[in-house]
């Protein structure tokens, strides 16, 4: 029996009034910080200096800050182009597991990638890759989660990279899934964060150099950068001291532009501050907009797409980025989302069928008395049974 459905029964109607009440007071701040994010739009010299006072003043920093375009304007859906080459990669991962009979670690990352308008199929590529064992471990311990996804992160740009030829139509878009910068994963600090970050600075350096165009794309996004930005501006107008700021009221960006744009419209351009100790000259510097991937009489279907810093300075790339994501969400109608993004992923998810025979595969290459193999943990072993 997987649920004790009673037990969960006895609770579910607090559950649903607590998070009933939780939405009523959500609705409650948006209406508030909307008024706030108004105001604001219209003082946007003010909220760009309040912002750079925190930059200079605060040694941790996550906020939105206004571009050269106006913080309230939508953008209408460009045209497409007729020609150009799309190619999206996405990854996932076998993470090592003191419970099973050998521990080890796989990258797999799938490539997709289309010239449109030439008439040809698209390219399709798996590349599997098993870790080294001197790699599965640090300080005595295995790795976790974040610092293998952190390794996928970093093959993925490696790989797309290495998948552009001269041949390729242009204009060339590259996709991958989140964020395009590493900060997020902050559970991993020090000289393996800055390495990891210098290497993507480095390849956007490449890109740039070669015209070539990158987004990262954040699907149903829930991140707070809008309520940050309006706290510090808040602050500054009011200018409250700093032993009296209180915890700021956050609300999700997507609630801020909930209704601000159409089907097909992209909101303006924000710039990405992100600040922590210590700072990282050689950090990709990114900006992004939200765009409203719903076809014409679908629901609001709000995306975050993160651009570099060098690409959103210019309109007719930003363009053209807006114009391909766009296209490519409605192939999939129903639950728009970019197509080549969703192939890729397809190609890369590693099934539990699929680890276990690896790990099959990587014993019987063993000799049979090898001692600390061919035995998994008694808790897995009970786990496992059906």
């Amino acid at each position: 029996m997987p649920l004790n459905y009673a037990a969960v029964e006895r609770n579910a109607n607090k559950y649903i009034d607590q998070s009933l009440e939780w939405q009523a007071e959500a609705r409650r701040l948006a209406r508030e910080l909307n008024g706030l994010y108004e105001q604001a739009a219209q003082d946007s010299k003010t909220l760009r200096q309040a912002i750079e006072q925190a930059e200079l003043t605060q040694a941790a920093l996550y906020t939105a800050k206004p571009s050269h375009e106006p913080p309230l304007a939508s953008f209408p859906l460009p045209a497409r182009p007729l020609n150009f080459t799309l190619l999206a990669a996405d990854g996932s991962q076998i993470v090592p597991n003191r419970h099973r009979a050998l521990q080890f670690g796989l990258i797999n990352i799938g490539i997709f990638k289309v010239h449109f308008g030439s008439g040809q199929p698209p390219m399709i590529d798996l590349i599997s890759e098993l870790l080294d064992f001197d790699q599965l471990f640090i300080d005595g311990s295995l790795i976790s989660e974040d610092e293998v996804g952190l390794q996928r992160d970093l093959r993925e740009r490696v790989l797309i990279r290495e998948s552009i030829t001269s041949e390729d139509p242009r204009p060339f878009l590259t996709l991958t899934d989140g964020p395009l910068d590493l900060f997020y994963r902050s559970s991993i600090k020090g000289e393996a964060a800055q390495d990891a970050q210098r290497t993507v600075w480095e390849l956007d350096q490449n890109f740039e150099r070669e015209g070539i165009l990158s987004a990262g794309y954040i699907d149903k996004p829930g991140s707070t950068m809008f309520a940050n930005m309006l706290d510090l501006y808040q602050k500054h107008i009011q200018n409250t001291p700093t032993n009296e700021q209180k915890k700021p009221k956050l609300i999700s960006d997507s609630a801020l532009l909930k209704d601000r744009l159409e089907p097909g419209h992209r909101s303006a351009l924000f710039e990405i501050i992100t600040k922590r100790t210590p700072a990282n000259p050689h950090r990709l510097r990114c900006a992004f907009f939200f765009l409203n991937v719903a076809n014409p009489h679908g629901k609001e279907c709000l995306a975050r797409v993160e651009v570099p810093w060098w690409l959103a300075q210019k309109r007719e790339l930003v363009d053209l980025v807006h114009a391909i994501l766009y296209h490519d969400a409605q192939t999939l109608d129903s639950h728009p989302y970019p197509y080549a993004l969703h192939r890729a992923h397809e190609l890369a998810l590693v099934r539990l069928t699929e680890t276990e025979e690896l790990e099959r595969l990587l014993l019987s290459k063993m000799p049979p008395d090898t001692p600390e193999t061919n035995h998994r943990s008694n808790k897995d072993h009970w786990k496992g049974q059906k």
